[in-house]
């Protein structure tokens, strides 16, 4: 296989396990299988929500169940996936088991993947760069139209959400997932500089490193609360009772992790208005009778608690010195530092207000992270690290050099190329110091 073109998808790829998600007819044209594969995407995940909704519902209502109104719900339950915001018996909601939005985003991004498979196998008469993107942006709004048709066809009672708003929330999840995938696998990144790349990189590491040890607290946590967790469980009921919200405990896992993320980054979360979690302690009243929610600390944390609350921005902090410093050194390893603590910001942002949210105006209208607080301190907590640690490095290179400067055959060569040395001088004993 030749070398690959940036911006032209390699015609020889014999990957046909991705391009199967193409069907045949919609590979004879580029701009077919845009279509196909931003509106693929809606339908799987509105079956999906369709059937979650049927498992969950039907056989607890028994008889009074109604097939219009589950399949309404399915696709509500799509649409609120998109995090565009949803009314619920005419209640403004925001918070969105993160789980769902997965689900949406993984089938986004194999879409992206399957349009690039799938323009592997056309030839046309205009630029490759330009007709991939033009594909790539009409995949993108064949995927948000979907969401706003959609959107005007399941309003359930007073349970809707609006076309546009709809449509707005599955453009940028699109443009964040699918669109990524396809210009990647499309070949359109590498002509990006290497920094723009270099970047997202080693930020998106770094915040890894938090939610992952967020993940793990969480889960800990409920081990450890798991005499309250299953009293929760069985206050709910058993039976097919008990499966839909055993299913939103799964789903709310990735919105765990991240306020368990910010527990450990100092900021904590919250339950509710007034009612914060941190390190120091916990303020909050009755909480709902959610089996998820048994886990929450009602003590201060413990030496476990704060070893991992401590380990986390040294580990995160060396990870992206580490990815900053493998293809950079000097002023511009340290302009990667300062944008790649930056972004760390933005995506701490973007991930506390995806895993919070208003569930109503009273009380509980805030639940979870502060998107700005946890921002900051996850950024901050990296700069602590990292800042001294690339400098640590910088320092030991630049003594390095000078070492390697101050050998006498090095010494020599320097000099002869910054031709301080007379011209036409040459007596053999700098062929000794050389070899020497």
């Amino acid at each position: 296989m030749g070398v690959r073109e940036p911006g032209r998808v390699p015609a020889d790829s014999t990957d046909t396990t991705r391009r199967s998600v193409v069907p045949p007819a919609a590979r004879l044209s580029l701009w077919r299988a845009a279509a196909w594969t931003g509106l693929a995407p809606v339908v799987v995940a509105g079956v999906l929500g369709i059937v979650a909704v049927a498992v969950c519902w039907l056989p607890a209502s028994g008889t009074s169940g109604n097939a219009g109104s589950v399949i309404r719900a399915g696709l509500l339950t799509y649409l609120a996936a998109l995090h565009g915001g949803i009314t619920v018996d005419g209640v403004a909601t925001q918070f969105v088991p993160l789980g769902l939005t997965a689900i949406v985003a993984l089938l986004a991004w194999r879409a992206g993947a399957g349009l690039a498979d799938a323009a592997a196998d056309l030839e046309g008469d205009e630029p490759a760069r330009s007709r991939l993107i033009g594909a790539g942006a009409l995949q993108a709004t064949v995927f948000a139209v979907a969401g706003a048709l959609v959107a005007r066809l399941a309003p359930l009672g007073t349970t809707h959400v609006h076309p546009l708003a709809a449509a707005v929330a599955g453009l940028l999840l699109f443009a964040g997932t699918g669109s990524v995938s396809f210009a990647r696998a499309a070949n359109l990144l590498d002509e990006l500089p290497d920094r723009a790349r270099a970047v997202p990189r080693a930020a998106g590491a770094g915040l890894l490193i938090y939610l992952g040890a967020g993940a793990v607290l969480a889960g800990a946590s409920i081990v450890w609360h798991r005499e309250r967790v299953e009293f929760l469980s069985q206050q709910v009921g058993g039976g097919w009772s008990g499966v839909p919200v055993l299913l939103l405990g799964v789903l709310a896992a990735p919105n765990a992790a991240i306020a368990a993320s910010s527990y450990l980054a100092g900021p904590g979360f919250a339950l509710g208005v007034g009612s914060p979690v941190t390190l120091g302690g916990s303020v909050h009243g009755i909480l709902p009778a959610f089996p998820l929610l048994g886990a929450v600390p009602a003590s201060p944390a413990n030496s476990a608690t704060w070893l991992l609350a401590t380990a986390t921005p040294i580990i995160g902090g060396l990870v992206v010195v580490r990815s900053v410093r493998a293809r950079a050194a000097g002023r511009e390893a340290w302009l990667r530092l300062g944008a790649a603590l930056a972004a760390v910001a933005g995506f701490g942002v973007l991930a506390a207000w995806l895993a919070g949210g208003a569930i109503g105006s009273g009380r509980l209208s805030a639940v979870g992270a502060s998107p700005w607080q946890f921002g900051l301190a996850v950024a901050g907590g990296t700069a602590v690290v990292a800042v001294p640690g690339l400098g640590a490095l910088t320092l030991l290179d630049l003594w390095r050099s000078r070492a390697l400067a101050d050998r006498p055959p090095v010494r020599a060569a320097l000099k002869s190329v910054a031709g301080l040395r007379p011209a036409g001088r040459h007596d053999g004993s700098e062929d000794e110091e050389l070899a020497g």
